[in-house]
């Protein structure tokens, strides 16, 4: 089975300027302005989740752009794991 025991984590999570309708996930205090998927791949790692980038993929809430996606290990919850990142971007 595809991503298996992993967790999609899309730059949109984390993106100040979409609304928690267009997709934001993380508080406003919590959001950066044009997260780069490097940027989620190098907190991932410093958090032990063993990042793997797809670049290629789509948003459903905008499929027309291409942002990509990190797949990261499973460890707790969704929403825990997506404010741990959240955290590290700002740092």
């Amino acid at each position: 089975m595809r991503g298996k025991g992993k967790i999609r984590i899309w730059p949109a999570y984390f993106d100040i300027r979409y609304s928690r309708g267009d997709g934001r996930r993380v508080p406003r205090d919590k959001a950066v302005r044009d997260p780069k998927l490097e940027d989620i791949e190098k907190v991932a790692m410093k958090l032990g989740l063993n990042p793997l980038i797809q670049p290629e993929k789509h948003f459903s809430k905008q499929p027309w752009r291409r942002t990509g996606v990190v797949l990261v290990d499973k460890k707790g919850s969704k929403s825990e794991i997506i404010n741990n990142i959240a955290g590290g971007l700002r740092s």
